[in-house]
Parts: structure tokens; C-alpha cells; sequence
């Protein structure tokens, strides 16, 4: 077929990949040329996007003072004591080979000679049932993620956590979600405390 230019200034004829490399730059597409949306109806192709791609951000809501400490009570990894349900994530994503890049601020506390572990689930259940830990673990267990080693009466720990990491789970492009929470591994008390910094959670899926 020839290449027309019509007199409404469209073009006819040009095939999939007429274009010359180069010929159309970051300059020329409008903006919002590329969207969530035309992803998801085909419009735009995984293989057109270039690895490391933000295809899309999801914010959690922020802690709004709820109240007291919440203190994680749970000593099962698979059965955590999540921290604040409203501040969840929920992520549809547009490819089933994604990344989901986690990011999450909170305070912690942990009592004198406390251990245990803090972070990021993920579940495919809104209720965060059959919750999955996104960290890896080096050894038998992340049981000592966090540990103060000391049994010392003012031992006390308070500290601020900022921390990333993502979600290598992904097989479809069913909705996900992702909860922030955490289990002690002895007796000892670990909380999302109260007069500190309060939670705060972003999913981003990026290009593979």
C-alpha cells in the first residue's frame, strides 16, 4: 500500500515500524501519549517499553494517629500482626513478568532483649490472608531481623525504618496486595509505636 499524506493531515499506508530510528523523540509525543490505561488495553506492548520502566505508582494512605503503640503480638511468620490496614496497597499489574517495588516508612520499637522480624507482605487476598514475606532470608529464618542484645531495663530501641524492596512473585495480572507487619520470635515486645513517625506505603510496577 503507498504512504498517502491526506489533506486532513493524516497518514495511510505506513506499517508497523515505518518509522526510522530517532524519528520520533521524547520531544514529539504529547504528553500523556503513554498511560496506564493504554497499557492495559494493548495499546502499548510490554516489548515497547524498555526494561526499568515505571509503568505504574500506587500510594497507600498515611497514617492518620490512630492511637496507641500497636503491639505485634504474633510469634508466626505466616501469621503476622500487621500494622494498619487502612494504610494497605492494592496493585493491579499491567504485566505478569513485573517487578513490584515496595517502599515503606515506620517507627519501631523493640523492648530490651526483643528479636523478631519487620516488613513488607505480600497477599492475593484483600484481607491479607496467606500472607507471603517479600524479603528474603539469609540462613534458616529472619529471625533476628531486628534484636536488641540486651536484657538491660533502659535497653529500649526507637528508630525510624526506611526501607525498599520488591515482590519477584508475580506470575499474572491479578490484583495484589501488600500490608506492612511483623512477628517477635521470643517473649519479648516489639511494637509500631505512638509518638513517632507514622506509617507510610508506595507500590510501583516496574518493567522487566
Amino acid at each position: 500500500m503507498p504512504v498517502t499524506i491526506n489533506g486532513n493531515g493524516s497518514i495511510t499506508g505506513l506499517s508497523v515500524g515505518g518509522l526510522g530510528s530517532g524519528v520520533v523523540n521524547d520531544a514529539t509525543l504529547a504528553s500523556n501519549a503513554v498511560t496506564t490505561a493504554k497499557i492495559a488495553s494493548g495499546a502499548i506492548s510490554s516489548a515497547t517499553l524498555p526494561a526499568g520502566t515505571i509503568i505504574q505508582t500506587v500510594i497507600g494512605a498515611s497514617e492518620t494517629s490512630t492511637g496507641s503503640s500497636v503491639d505485634i503480638t504474633s510469634q508466626s511468620a505466616t501469621a503476622p500482626t500487621f500494622f494498619n490496614s487502612a494504610c494497605n496497597v492494592a496493585i493491579t499489574p499491567q504485566f505478569s513478568n513485573s517487578k513490584i517495588l515496595i517502599t515503606f516508612t515506620a517507627q519501631i520499637r523493640l523492648n530490651p532483649d526483643a528479636e523478631g522480624y519487620v516488613g513488607p507482605y505480600y497477599s492475593p487476598n484483600s484481607n491479607m490472608s496467606s500472607p507471603v514475606i517479600l524479603d528474603p532470608k539469609r540462613g534458616a529464618s529472619r529471625n533476628e531481623s531486628y534484636r536488641v542484645n540486651s536484657n538491660a531495663g533502659d535497653a529500649h530501641h526507637f528508630w525510624v525504618v526506611s526501607q525498599t524492596t520488591w515482590d519477584e512473585t508475580v506470575t499474572n495480572t491479578n490484583v495484589r496486595y501488600y500490608s506492612i507487619g511483623g512477628y517477635k520470635s521470643n517473649n519479648e515486645a516489639i511494637y509500631y509505636g505512638d509518638q513517632g513517625v507514622g506509617l507510610k506505603m508506595m507500590a510501583q510496577e516496574i518493567k522487566v
